[in-house]
């Protein structure tokens, strides 16, 4: 079933993929962002771009059309530093995009929060009811997300998954993603500048890994059938892997490239165990298996090269 599309934040890391895997898929998208520019459009293969500043209250005039609503332009990693903006985004933004949900009748949103409001490093079974264990801004900011769409869920009987996705990798897709902090795009980044890594921890902090990609596939699994209410879906990868492990495959890979041995620089020893945990996910049916994910993570790490590689 071809469905009608609206996603705020195309212009952003998962955003911009989203779009185009729904756009693939026989999707029609509106694709609306902060900053709308002709090369932008061209990268998502769409006709234009819409601007939308989730801050403007008048957002929910906007005559925008959808079958479901794909809530990208959250706070970020980057936009949490600074408090306020971050809980502006995240009350204020989310609010106007519910708002205009409401007023064109769009029952079904969703809203990208994040794993990280499970903790920082995650511990034991993690589930989809597992208490929530703020420990930065940027997992507060989310959370506080959460309770907005929770709230016109209820009032309103808005049908609002909160999806919380782990850590995701993947190449940028426009020009307007700004996201080399990332790992492993960070590491592929410096072996390509430096010819080394230096890690400032040991680098035996476990991280699930879930490419881009994944993500997307998450979503078009949602648009074939919506849970009710505010419902809590972990976006995530039966695969986990600690970050020294990413960088051991960003060397391997620099040495297919290169020929060359790349220098891993460790300056810690902290921490001196690694976090064990599991993360399950109510869209088990939807992921792929632990193996092909450290494969597609794989796959995904020699893109970067080739996207770094292409711009140097």
């Amino acid at each position: 079933m071809n469905l009608r599309v609206l996603i705020t934040g195309s212009g952003g890391f998962i955003g911009s993929r989203l779009a185009i895997r729904c756009r693939e898929a026989g999707h029609e998208v509106i694709a609306t962002a902060h900053r709308s520019t002709p090369e932008l459009a061209q990268a998502l293969g769409v006709p234009d771009v819409i601007p939308m500043d989730v801050l403007n209250p008048h957002v929910a005039d906007l005559p925008l059309d959808a079958d479901i609503l794909f809530h990208c332009a959250t706070a970020n990693d980057i936009v949490s530093r600074d408090f306020k903006s971050g809980v502006n985004l995240s009350v204020h933004g989310t609010r106007n995009v519910l708002e205009l949900a409401l007023r064109r009748g769009i029952r079904r949103v969703v809203f990208f929060s994040t794993i990280q409001v499970y903790g920082t490093e995650l511990h034991g079974e993690i589930t989809e009811n597992t208490p929530v264990r703020c420990e930065s801004s940027y997992a507060l900011n989310h959370l506080l997300g959460e309770e907005i769409c929770r709230f016109y869920a209820a009032k309103h009987g808005l049908d609002i998954v909160l999806l919380r996705p782990a850590n995701v990798i993947g190449v940028p897709d426009a020009s307007t993603v700004q996201r080399s902090t990332l790992v492993p795009m960070c590491f592929v980044k410096e072996a390509l500048a430096t010819g080394k890594i230096v890690m400032r921890s040991s680098g035996r902090q476990i991280r699930n890994f879930v490419t881009s990609d994944q993500v997307a596939n998450i979503c078009l699994c949602l648009g074939q059938s919506f849970p009710s209410a505010a419902t809590v879906i972990n976006a995530s990868s039966p695969w986990n892997a600690s970050i020294a492990e990413m960088a051991g495959i960003v060397a391997e890979v620099f040495f297919e490239r290169t020929g060359i041995e790349l220098v891993l620089e460790i300056q810690s020893d902290e921490p001196e165990q690694g976090n064990k945990f599991r993360i399950y996910s109510s869209l088990d049916p939807c992921r792929d298996s632990a193996e092909a994910c450290a494969n597609a993570a794989r796959g995904m790490i020699r893109r970067l090269f080739d996207y770094f590689q292409a711009s140097m």
